[in-house]
C-alpha cells in the first residue's frame, strides 16, 4: 500500500511538471519570451483544472492502470484526448475566443509526445509496473466490455437519428420561434448528424441488448454525448466556426441526450415487463399448473406425524436449491440439521416475526430470508426471536454491510457513475441515521429500510441480544451469519452508538469505571471482544488480530492520539493517574494470570501506561511489564511515576513509539 502511494505521487509529480513545461515551450516558441501574455495566466488555470479531470477520468494517476506498455500508452493517449476536449469545451462555451488555437492543442500534443517518450525510454523506472487491478474494477470493466461485444442493433441507430433530428429542430424552435431553419444551419445539422455517426460506432452506442442493465447502458449513452459536446466544441474553435449559435449547437446535444434517457427507460421497462410470467386468473391455467382434483380427507395423521418429526435436512435442502444452495451448504457445514426435526425449525421471510411466551418454546433453528437491513428495530427483533428461540437453539440471516453494500453499487452502476452514487448514498443511509434531528426526518421517511450497518454493529447487536456467533460467510455480496442462543440478553441499558462512548473498564480495587473516549469503531463492537479474541487472537501489543470492528477514521484517531483526549475527564475526576496500567475490559482482564489481577486491584489506571515505558510485544511481555511498574509503584510511588513518565515521553516524543 506504502509502495502505491508513492507510485501515484510520483505520477502527479513528473506529470505536473511536464504539462507546465508543455505550455511554457509553446508560449516561449509563439512569443520568444516566457512572460504569459494578458489573460493567458487564467488559460493556465484552466489547463491544470482540466489535466486533474482528465487524469483522473483516464485512469492516469493510476498504478494497477499501467498493465504493461501498450496498455499505458492506450491510458496515456485517452488521459491526452480528454484534455484536449475539455479545455476546448470550456474556452467555446466561455466564449473565450481571443485565446491561440496553437497554444491550446500545441500544449495537450507536447504534453502528450514527452509523455509518450518519458514512457517508452524507461516506463518501468518512472511508472513501475503495480500489481493487477482491483478485482471489482475488473468485474466491471468485463461487464462494459461484454456489453460492447453484443450484437449491434440498427433500430437503435434509426430511433437515435430521429431523436437527434427532433431535438435539432425543437431547439431551433425555441431560439427561432418557428421550425425554417437560418440559412447556413443546414450545415450545422450536418455536421452534427457526422460527429454522432462516428462516436456513436466508435464507442458501441447501440449494442444494447447485451448490456447488464439500464445504468450501464445509460452511462453509455451519457459518455457518447459528452464526448459530442467536447467534440462539438474542438471543431468550433478549431475551425473558427463562431458564427452558429452555441445555444443551437451545444442546445441539441443536451435535450438530444435528455430524449435519449426517456427512450432507454422506456426499452428497459418494456424488456423488464416482457420477460415476467403473468398471473394465474383462470380455472384453466389452475388445473393446468398443478392438476387441480378432489382431495381425499382420509388423510394419514401418523404420516404426517412422522413428517413433521422428520430431520429437517431434507426440508430445507428443497427450499434453498432454488432459493440459495450456498447458504444451505453453509448452514449444514455448522449446524446438525439431522438432530433439528422438521416441526423445531421455520423458516421465514418476514422481518417482523410474532411473538411467543417462554411457555411455548419449540423452535431450534429459525432462518430469516429477509434482509435485516429493512428492520427498524434491530434489538427489539432479535429480542423477539430470543424469546422463540429454545437455549442452544440456532438464528441464521443475512444482512447488508458497508462493505458489501458498497461492492453492491460498484457492481450495479459503471465506475464513473458508482463514485458519485457512493457518495450520495454515504450521506443519506450512514450519515443521516446518525445525526440528532435529522435522524428522525430519515426514519420517518424510510420506515428504517435499506439503511446501511456494519459487519461489526450486526454481529455485536447479536451478542448484546444474547446469542454467541457460531459463523459468517460472504455469499452472493451479502454477510450470511449463524447465531446460537446461550445466554440471556445484556442488562446494559445504554450501549455505545454516539461519537463519544463510555467504556466500562475495570479500575481502582477491581470496581467498574466508565472510561470515555472518542469512538473508533462500529457500535456494538465491545460486545464482540470474546468472538474477536477466540477468532483472531492478540498481535504484537498486545491488540485484536485483523480487528474488522475499527473504522477508517478512528485508525486515524488513534494514530494521533485523538480518541483518547475525553480521557483527561478521568483524570480530573481520580479515576485514573497520569502514569497507570491500561485501562482494560473485563473480558480482556480474564486473560491475565490470576495474581496479576489482584496485583492490579492496588493501583489505579492511567492515561500513559508502562507499555510504552517498555515498549513489549508480546502478551506476555506486556503482563511482566505491568507487574514490574506495579511492584515498583508499591515500593516507591512518586519516583516510579517519574521514572516511566521521563521513559513514555522519550519513546513517544523522540522515537516515535506508537500503539497498534
Amino acid at each position: 500500500m506504502q509502495k502505491l502511494k508513492l507510485t501515484t505521487f510520483r505520477l502527479i509529480g513528473v506529470d505536473v511538471i511536464l504539462i507546465s513545461l508543455s505550455f511554457f515551450v509553446i508560449n516561449y516558441i509563439k512569443r520568444g519570451s516566457l512572460s504569459l501574455s494578458e489573460g493567458y495566466g487564467w488559460l493556465l488555470v484552466l489547463f491544470y483544472l482540466c489535466w486533474v479531470l482528465s487524469g483522473l477520468v483516464g485512469k492516469k494517476f493510476l498504478p494497477g492502470a499501467y498493465q504493461g506498455y501498450l496498455k499505458g500508452l492506450q491510458v496515456l493517449l485517452k488521459s491526452g484526448l480528454y484534455l484536449t476536449y475539455m479545455i476546448v469545451f470550456l474556452v467555446v462555451m466561455l466564449g473565450l475566443s481571443q485565446y491561440s488555437r496553437v497554444q491550446v492543442f500545441a500544449t495537450c500534443g507536447i504534453l502528450f509526445l514527452m509523455e509518450m517518450v518519458i514512457w517508452s525510454a524507461g516506463y518501468r523506472y518512472v511508472v513501475p509496473f503495480v500489481g493487477q487491478p482491483d478485482d471489482l474494477y475488473a468485474t466491471i470493466d468485463e461487464a462494459e466490455s461484454a456489453g460492447r461485444d453484443s450484437p449491434f442493433s440498427y433500430r437503435f441507430l434509426g430511433l437515435d437519428f430521429i431523436l437527434l433530428v427532433t431535438a435539432f429542430f425543437a431547439v431551433n424552435w425555441l431560439k427561432q420561434d418557428r421550425l425554417a431553419l437560418p440559412p447556413g444551419y443546414d450545415r450545422l445539422g450536418l455536421i452534427l448528424v457526422g460527429v454522432w455517426f462516428g462516436l456513436s460506432l466508435a464507442g458501441s452506442k447501440f449494442n444494447l441488448i447485451g448490456q447488464k442493465n439500464f445504468y450501464f447502458a445509460l452511462w453509455q449513452w451519457i459518455k457518447t454525448g459528452l464526448l459530442m459536446l467536447t467534440t462539438f466544441g474542438v471543431l468550433v474553435f478549431g475551425f473558427r466556426m463562431f458564427n452558429y449559435s452555441r445555444f443551437q449547437g451545444f442546445g441539441t446535444i443536451v435535450v438530444f441526450m435528455g430524449l435519449e434517457w426517456l427512450a432507454l427507460l422506456l426499452y428497459f421497462s418494456t424488456r423488464k415487463y416482457s420477460h415476467a410470467e403473468s398471473d394465474i386468473e383462470s380455472v384453466g391455467q389452475v388445473k393446468k399448473l398443478i392438476g387441480q382434483e378432489e382431495y381425499d380427507l382420509n388423510v394419514d395423521l401418523e404420516t404426517v406425524r412422522a413428517r413433521m418429526m422428520a430431520p429437517c435436512t431434507h426440508k430445507l435442502r428443497r427450499f434453498f436449491d432454488s432459493e440459495n444452495p450456498a447458504f444451505f451448504n453453509f448452514l449444514s457445514a455448522h449446524v446438525d440439521l439431522q438432530d433439528i426435526r422438521c416441526v423445531e425449525s421455520l423458516v421465514d421471510r418476514s422481518c417482523e416475526p410474532f411473538l411467543m411466551r417462554d411457555d411455548q418454546l419449540m423452535l431450534r433453528l429459525y432462518i430469516s430470508m429477509h434482509k435485516l437491513n429493512d428492520c427498524r428495530r434491530l434489538n427489539v427483533h432479535f429480542l423477539q426471536l430470543h424469546q422463540m428461540i429454545m437455549p442452544g437453539g440456532y438464528f441464521a440471516g443475512y444482512a447488508h454491510t458497508i462493505r458489501t453494500h458498497r461492492n453492491w453499487i460498484y457492481g450495479k452502476y459503471p465506475r464513473q457513475l458508482a463514485h458519485i452514487v457512493y457518495v450520495l448514498d454515504f450521506m443519506v443511509h450512514r450519515m443521516m441515521p446518525k445525526l440528532p434531528w435529522v435522524q428522525k426526518v430519515y426514519f420517518a421517511v424510510t420506515k428504517g429500510k435499506n439503511r446501511v450497518i456494519s459487519q461489526a454493529e450486526v454481529l455485536g447487536r447479536l451478542c448484546f441480544c444474547g446469542f454467541e456467533i457460531v459463523a459468517t460467510e460472504n455469499i452472493d455480496n451479502r454477510l450470511h451469519f449463524i447465531a446460537r442462543k446461550v445466554k440471556t440478553s445484556s442488562l446494559d441499558r445504554s450501549p455505545t452508538y454516539g461519537p463519544l462512548v463510555a467504556l466500562k473498564r475495570s479500575g481502582f480495587g477491581g470496581g467498574v469505571v466508565n472510561t470515555y473516549k472518542f469512538r473508533t469503531m462500529h457500535p456494538y463492537s465491545e460486545y464482540l471482544q470474546q468472538y474477536m479474541y477466540d477468532l483472531h487472537g492478540l498481535q504484537k501489543g498486545g491488540k485484536i488480530e485483523n480487528d474488522f470492528r475499527m473504522t477508517t477514521w478512528g485508525k486515524v484517531m488513534r494514530k494521533l492520539w485523538i480518541d483518547e483526549l475525553p480521557m483527561f475527564y478521568n483524570w480530573f475526576k481520580g479515576d485514573f493517574g497520569l502514569v497507570g496500567v491500561r485501562p482494560l475490559s473485563f473480558q480482556y482482564l480474564s486473560l491475565y494470570d490470576a495474581d496479576l489481577q489482584e496485583l492490579r486491584k492496588k493501583v489505579r489506571p492511567g492515561l500513559i501506561p508502562p507499555f510504552y515505558a517498555d515498549l513489549p510485544e508480546t502478551f506476555e511481555e506486556i503482563c511482566e511489564s505491568e507487574r514490574r511498574y506495579i511492584r515498583a509503584f508499591l515500593d516507591r510511588p512518586i519516583r516510579t511515576q517519574i521514572v516511566y513518565f521521563w521513559k513514555s515521553f522519550v519513546n513517544i516524543a523522540i522515537k516515535g513509539a506508537r500503539s497498534k
